[in-house]
């Protein structure tokens, strides 16, 4: 869970972090999201499966993240 968190950082950080950190991090959590091994929370697989990163952090931080228009 901590690296899901710590990808999740990068990509939502404000700062200038260079393309290979977030090229890494967003391979990284595509990996995460289609391993059929790891256990994740479904509302969780859902929110990086849709690339809702913000969502996805908020909800891994304990709130409440609003509803998307997906209708999911």
């Amino acid at each position: 869970m901590e690296e899901i968190i710590s990808c999740l950082q990068i990509i939502t950080s404000t700062q200038s972090n260079g393309a290979k950190k977030l090229s890494d991090s967003l391979r990284t959590l595509d990996s995460i999201t289609h391993d059929s091994q790891i256990d994740l929370n479904p509302r969780l697989r859902h929110f990086l499966e849709n690339r809702s990163y913000i969502k996805a952090l908020q909800f891994l931080q304990g709130e409440n993240p609003e509803k998307g228009v997906c209708g999911k």
